[in-house]
This record gives C-alpha cells, sequence and structure tokens, in this order.
C-alpha cells in the first residue's frame, strides 16, 4: 500500500447515546449514531480493529495487525449520512 492514511478515528454522532439507550443494540443500526436501519439500506460498512479505530478497506487481512497495530474487530454497519463523515474508510456490499 501506498502511503495513505491507514487508519481513522470512527466518527460518533452527537445523538449516538440517546439513540442507544432509546433503540438497545439492534441488527441493523449504524456505528456511529446507532440509529435503525431498515434492511434495504443495510450494504456500507467500515472495518474496526480491536482499538476501535476505523481501517482503510484496501488493507487485507493478512497484513492487518501488521498495518494497523491491532487486530481486526470486524465490519459495522454505518448509515449514509454518517458514511460522509468517514470518506475513504467505508465499503459498500450490494445487496441480492
Amino acid at each position: 500500500m501506498n502511503k495513505k492514511q491507514l487508519t481513522k478515528e470512527l466518527y460518533e454522532s452527537s445523538i449516538r447515546e440517546r439513540n442507544l439507550e432509546r433503540n438497545g443494540w439492534a441488527d441493523y443500526q449504524c456505528i456511529c449514531c446507532m440509529k435503525l436501519m431498515k434492511e434495504n439500506e443495510c450494504d456500507t460498512y467500515v472495518h474496526m480493529n480491536t482499538d476501535w479505530v476505523a481501517v482503510h478497506p484496501d488493507i487485507d487481512e493478512e497484513d492487518f495487525e501488521e498495518l494497523t497495530g491491532a487486530e481486526s474487530q470486524g465490519s459495522w454497519l454505518i448509515g449514509k449520512s454518517c458514511a460522509k463523515k468517514m470518506k475513504g474508510f467505508t465499503y459498500t456490499i450490494k445487496n441480492k
């Protein structure tokens, strides 16, 4: 990988805690604002490491810990408006 930024602090909305208290944890929910999402909106993700920072989607699993300093925490759903604040650190999987 070239000199791209490899990690970025996760954007957390000011309404995140309020939404978490209101909705609890749910299957279809934006990790940044905890807003509930419809299943058909769930196609954009952010990959996090165990230090809870977002990882550039070009990083391969085999190089993950070496390049980011932590293990993978997996991918988390992110809503469209929050994804704009994480530009370059999200990826989309088109639903079938």
